[in-house]
């Protein structure tokens, strides 16, 4: 088969419903904001050498003049003492005596996440570990997180813990020891009735930050589909913004940040991208046994991305710079929230509702043909392989996925649908190839009926822009008759 085709009261006002195009010039008219803080998430250290995006992000903020750094959980990637000494090494070196420029102090703002407590027991990075030379026999829960934190840190530790800056309240809770939290992420008591017994004690004339590793259900994507613990623990305070890490989720996904009763935020990793499900080279199962055939995008084992916020808090909003310290750059327009209320610009459905489409530039056209191809388990396979331009990237209208369906022209067969994200979804737009080329199992296409092949690229919240469509095709041989793979090929 060949084929060419064509084709979240405080204070409100007009400028909390935009991105902030230009944001530093924007940020320097407003002068100092009232606190300033970095915000990362999972740095997964491993051995000295894992430190030096660390020490990359630290000195950018160090540069901002930033009153704080909040790292939200996954210190360690194998929950071990050394990880916590060399990130202690690395803050003391950027932060000398908790010091940034001119002598202005930089409160440490860090908790635990699940490889804090349990990563050394991770079977693949076990081996890792081992191979390293470390062992578990330096757990931190082995020794005692408390212990083993206030040793390296020389600061009290406690499941949840409580900062003022600047005049503002920072709560972090540390990820629960001796719950199967691995399997029922959505459950923190401790923090919950933290809340319960001192939320009247917050100032409701200024936002608070709240930080925690897992994300609060039923807030950002991908998070969890209903309300937790902490939803329910912060839904009375309209002046909360909650950050997460722990998804991996990159800073180009416009369902990270989310409001609601509140604000919630998803820092995404400053180790690696973890890829989304349901993408025919999105993620699969780490022991090879996945039955998505098109390679995953090589994120993980290669440790990209390296991205994080630079939070700056004036009267009247907050604004958020998404950060990318692997390009050393920022990642499109700010996000930024207005305080006091009313209309809320990051609930899904008003984000959703600005941001823009991706199209594909006037004239593209869709190539096919047909290659040899392994799938991930090793097996042979004939492949389509489909190429077509990248969709248009205009007013950050850039595509995060795109997808492919094979629509039957008789109403009663079934259409195929697959998705694969674009290459660089989590880089930013100039590293996207400018060709894409995607491959999927011709076997999976309709057999014995007439189709066409739709291409449709989609942003990050699932909005599709105007196809390209295939001439009519029809497979064959195929039918009813052909049930697998291994029936057609006759072994």
């Amino acid at each position: 088969m060949n084929g060419v085709v064509n084709r979240r009261s405080f204070i409100g006002g007009a400028l909390a419903f935009a991105s902030l195009a230009g944001c530093r010039s924007f940020l320097a008219s407003r002068g100092r904001p009232n606190v300033s803080f970095g915000a990362i998430s999972d740095i997964h250290l491993t051995v000295p050498e894992s430190t030096a995006m660390l020490e990359r992000a630290l000195r950018y903020f160090r540069s901002r003049g930033v009153d704080a750094v909040m790292i939200s959980g996954d210190l360690s990637d194998w929950g071990l003492i050394s990880g916590l000494k060399y990130l202690q090494d690395t803050w003391e070196k950027v932060f000398p005596g908790g010091k940034g420029e001119g002598g202005r102090p930089v409160q440490r703002l860090f908790c635990t996440g699940n490889h804090d407590v349990e990563g050394f027991r991770y079977g693949d990075m076990a081996v890792d570990m081992h191979a390293q030379g470390y062992s578990e026999r330096e757990a931190l829960v082995h020794h005692g997180m408390k212990e083993c934190w206030e040793r390296v840190f020389g600061e009290g530790y406690a499941d949840v813990r409580r900062w003022n800056v600047n005049g503002y309240d920072f709560i972090g809770a540390a990820w629960p020891i001796g719950r199967a939290m691995s399997r029922k992420l959505n459950n923190y008591p401790h923090a919950a009735e933290w809340f319960a017994a001192n939320g009247a004690t917050l100032d409701p004339s200024k936002p608070f930050f709240y930080f925690q590793h897992p994300p609060i259900g039923a807030t950002v994507v991908p998070g969890y589909g209903q309300a937790d613990d902490m939803t329910k623990a912060l839904s009375s305070f309209g002046n909360a913004f909650a950050f997460n890490g722990h998804y991996h989720t990159p800073l180009t996904c416009g369902r990270s940040i989310w409001q609601g009763d509140f604000t919630a935020i998803s820092i995404p990793s400053l180790s690696y991208t973890s890829l989304p499900s349901g993408y025919e080279n999105g993620s699969g199962s780490r022991d090879g046994t996945s039955p998505l055939d098109m390679p995953a995008i090589d994120s993980r084992f290669r440790f990209e991305e390296a991205q994080g916020f630079m939070v700056s808090v004036f009267d009247d909003r907050v604004v958020l710079e998404r950060r990318d310290f692997a390009a050393q750059e920022d990642v499109g327009e700010a996000w930024s929230v207005p305080l006091g209320g009313g209309e809320k610009p990051y609930s899904f459905e008003a984000h959703m509702a600005r941001t823009p489409v991706p199209q594909f530039p006037a004239g593209a056209s869709l190539r096919m043909h047909m290659a040899n191809a392994a799938n991930r388990g090793g097996d042979w396979q004939i492949a389509l392989v489909l190429e077509f331009p990248l969709a248009d990237a205009v007013r950050g209208a850039r595509a995060f996925d795109y997808e492919v369906s094979a629509v039957p022209l008789c109403g009663d067969a079934e259409s195929m649908v697959k998705r694969f994200l674009s290459p660089a979804f989590h880089k930013p737009v100039k590293d996207e190839p400018a060709e894409m080329r995607f491959w999927l199992d011709a076997l999976d296409l309709p057999q014995d009926v007439e189709y066409r092949l739709e291409v449709r690229p989609r942003n990050s919240f699932g909005v599709a822009g105007e196809p390209i469509v295939s001439k009519v095709m029809r497979g064959q041989p195929g039918g009813a008759s052909v049930r697998s793979r291994k029936e057609l090929l006759g072994f």
